[in-house]
């Protein structure tokens, strides 16, 4: 199943913390597990196209984190979500 993600939420710095959709929400972890165990995949609309998103693995430097496929845009498609 595929769960589009309408908005988000960030903290003091600008991260994503929350992700929410039209009757569910969860923790940026919740969604990086759902998608590394293939519970769900997520992705958003741009321009009326979806764009999946995928997990960024982590580095020495970067936790992990959340991206989408190459789309239409240069946006940065979860950043460009309203908040909730």
């Amino acid at each position: 199943m595929a769960l589009q993600i309408l908005a988000v939420r960030k903290d003091d710095d600008g991260d994503i913390t929350r992700l929410k959709g039209v009757s569910w929400e969860d923790s940026i972890e919740g969604v990086i597990s759902d998608i590394e165990n293939g519970r769900y995949k997520y992705y958003v609309d741009v321009d009326g196209r979806e764009a999946d998103v995928y997990v960024v693995p982590a580095t020495p430097y970067r936790k992990k984190h959340l991206r989408t496929t190459a789309d239409t845009t240069t946006r940065n498609n979860l950043d460009e979500l309203p908040p909730f």
